[in-house]
């Protein structure tokens, strides 16, 4: 038969026996509150700790970002050739802006040469009276 060793009781058990020889002994003293601060992050602090994996990865992701923050900027300023191409885009854009423009204004002058031309300001007078000179060239 196997023999399973067996657990030794919890320090629950013999807590009143521990706590009367520290009174007897004289170093009842509880730890101060930044002591056993200390000691509670030292001891999640060792690996395989939540607040150790926690901090391990948060460093892991800022360093990974680092590196693909600087390889983006690398790949822009080597490789990126769109900068070039869409101001050429734009200044072709505006060329024709430009002379899109330009024709619009010589239509408009033709059209009010043409205009011009067929002014008659005896058709702007009342009929059987004379003309008003502010109708006159």
């Amino acid at each position: 038969a196997r023999h399973i060793a067996r657990r030794p009781p919890p320090l629950a058990a013999h807590w009143p026996f521990l706590a009367m020889s520290k009174q007897i002994e004289g170093s009842a003293a509880k730890p101060s509150f930044f002591a056993r601060t200390a000691t509670s992050i030292k001891g999640n602090l060792r690996p395989g700790a939540g607040l150790y994996s926690l901090g391990f990865g948060v460093a892991a992701g800022v360093a990974i970002s680092g590196f693909v923050y600087v390889g983006r900027t690398l790949s822009v300023l080597m490789f990126d050739h769109e900068y070039a191409k869409l101001q050429s885009r734009k200044r072709y854009f505006e060329k024709q802006l430009i002379f899109t423009r330009e024709q619009e204004e010589t239509q408009a002058a033709h059209g009010l040469a043409a205009m011009a031309a067929e002014y008659d300001p005896a058709a702007t007078r009342m009929p059987f009276k004379p003309l008003d000179p502010k109708y006159r060239f």
